[in-house]
């Protein structure tokens, strides 16, 4: 049985290796870009692949390779590690800003004026002459309601949203 082999044009055999290296890193960087441009996508999960991507280039950087191309290879190894850490320290700087402006649902100061607030609806059924089973029912729905709808109210905060009140 024989193996095939692929030869790149002006490449020596022990380029070939580092040479595929750099396709994969190209094709893994487009992931991650894609990921960054994805709004829903969690912070967290793109931050853990550019550190995947970064112990992949340690482990490039162990390669034995020819001694006239070890210290090109090294530096463009070392070129993709810094450019991958200041990738995600950006990418961590700008969700704390992004989040530092938005409206903190479990913060104290918005739970207290949540539960005021709540406490006035229940006393608007009661001055409409809403009963007392029927308004606690009212209460337990929208609390369902409200629970059932956390996702969606937590994204629509980082989002550009009209904050026009909606007439009666």
């Amino acid at each position: 049985m024989f193996q095939l082999e692929f030869a790149f044009v002006d490449e020596e055999p022990d380029v070939k290796a580092v040479s595929e290296a750099a396709r994969q890193y190209m094709l893994q960087f487009d992931s991650i870009a894609a990921m960054i441009a994805d709004r829903y996508q969690p912070v967290w999960i793109t931050s853990r692949k550019i550190c995947v991507e970064m112990a992949v280039t340690i482990k490039q950087l162990q390669v034995p390779v020819a001694a006239f191309q070890r210290r090109k290879i090294q530096t463009k190894l070392n070129d993709r590690m810094k450019a991958l850490r200041e990738l995600q320290k950006t990418l961590l700087t700008n969700e704390g800003l992004s989040k530092r402006d938005a409206l903190d649902l479990d913060g104290r100061q918005f739970q207290f004026v949540f539960g005021e607030m709540l406490r006035l609806f229940e006393q608007a059924l009661w001055d409409a002459g809403v009963d007392g089973p029927q308004a606690q029912n009212v209460m337990c729905r929208f609390d369902d309601l409200r629970r059932a709808n956390d996702e969606t109210l937590r994204i629509g905060m980082s989002q550009n949203i009209d904050t026009t009140p909606v007439p009666c």
